[in-house]
């Protein structure tokens, strides 16, 4: 390669907590490139891939330790989704929804009554959806469920489904003290659940995001929780105490900086043979492309910073007991914009310099593009998630209970 390197994370070094999760990804390379074309058609990932990425552990990774899973620290999360978003953006989201999702809040409901719900023994993967799409109704001892949320990745292969209600009183939304409708999250056995099966995407394809339904289905009281203590939790260990939008944003760091990795590292082995149509020599020869290739890493090393530092200083808040401000999610919703901005901005300029190769689907350059747009349109990395926070910057009332 004429002593250019394909410029690549440094590997974890002994002792680094991130090193085993890392590690616990790589293995899962081979069974990902074995099962590329159909996880480049969908709609849901090849069924050896989504058992081995469960077998893993990497479906439950802030899954309480109390019922047996690794209660994994933030920044070894943003690693493992990071470094499985660089083998392909449809598992890594899985991995970040089920992580960030059911087994996050696993910890929210009495643990004998989680037991229940997921299978012993195991290791299991979540899905759900936080939009409050369906009704919970009270009857009797429990709540009757009805409704369909949109989004659900991983629904397939879940065994815990953690849907958003607005409780229903009469025939009319019940009304929080704020004047709100008041919310319900709900863990239902996916068994119980409806998968529509209506996927169909450019990005992410295998992601398997259907929308699910829930037609009259019971459920006690003790497997669901109200809308105010799921979005802020209170008197319970610091993992558990973030905010739903905080502990979801740490989750979804690392998908587009994943797949901006991969892009770049794609393009500099790319740039090593190819010489353009009616060129000379070889893209990496050419003033062009070297500044292209700078500028992209410096943009992808910015964001991976800026999310890590952010994420390592937040936590650090958390643990030593310190109130989760507004001003400190604040922060974490820039980092995780951030990296939703350049990721797309990266894959983008390799896409564009990789030429007519670019289109190929053998190559990742397409594919990567794709999920990477798919990905962002995520309300995580939307532009007016930044309104509250710019707010905050401006001195004023952030407007807003969460961020």
């Amino acid at each position: 390669m004429n002593g250019v390197a394909p410029s690549i994370r440094p590997a974890a070094r002994a002792g680094d907590p991130d090193a085993a999760f890392l590690a616990t990804v790589a293995a899962l390379r081979p069974l990902i490139a074995e099962h590329r074309s159909a996880l480049a058609v969908g709609p849901d990932l090849p069924e050896p891939v989504a058992e081995a990425l469960i077998d893993a552990g990497l479906a439950q990774l802030w899954l309480p330790r109390g019922l047996g899973g690794p209660e994994a620290h933030p920044l070894s999360v943003l690693a493992a989704i990071e470094a499985l978003a660089e083998l392909d953006g449809s598992v890594a989201w899985c991995a970040a929804i089920s992580s960030g999702g059911a087994s996050r809040f696993a910890d929210l409901i009495d643990a004998d009554v989680m037991r229940s719900l997921i299978p012993a023994g195991r290791k299991f993967a979540g899905s759900g959806s936080g939009q409050p799409t369906g009704t919970a109704v009270r009857h009797g001892s429990g709540w009757r469920i009805n409704g369909r949320w949109s989004w659900a990745s991983f629904c397939r292969y879940s065994s815990v489904s953690a849907l958003m209600c607005v409780e229903i009183d009469g025939e009319r939304p019940k009304l929080d003290e704020n004047g709100r409708p008041s919310l319900r999250g709900v863990f239902i056995a996916s068994k119980d659940v409806e998968v529509v099966g209506n996927w169909n995407a450019g990005g992410l394809r295998a992601s398997g995001s259907h929308d699910v339904a829930c037609t009259d289905i019971w459920v006690p009281n003790e497997q669901t929780i109200d809308g105010a203590s799921l979005m802020m939790p209170r008197d319970r260990k610091p993992l558990y105490m973030l905010p739903m939008a905080s502990a979801a944003a740490i989750a979804a760091i690392g998908v587009p900086l994943g797949i901006a990795r991969a892009s770049i590292d794609a393009f500099i082995d790319l740039a090593q043979t190819k010489t353009p149509h009616g060129g000379k020599v070889p893209l990496r020869l050419r003033e062009d492309v070297q500044v292209a290739i700078a500028r992209a890493e410096t943009s992808l090393g910015a964001a991976r910073a800026f999310a890590r530092d952010t994420v390592s200083e937040f936590w650090w808040e958390a643990e030593n007991g310190r109130p989760i401000t507004l001003a400190w999610q604040a922060k974490l919703r820039r980092a995780c914009w951030y990296a939703g901005h350049v990721g797309k901005q990266v894959v983008t300029s390799m896409y564009e310099a990789a030429g007519s190769s670019a289109v190929l689907e053998d190559l990742p350059f397409a594919r990567q593009l794709r999920d990477v747009y798919a990905a962002c349109q995520h309300m995580h990395y939307q532009d007016r998630l930044l309104v509250p926070t710019g707010r905050i910057l401006l001195g004023l009332e952030a407007d807003a209970p969460f961020i």
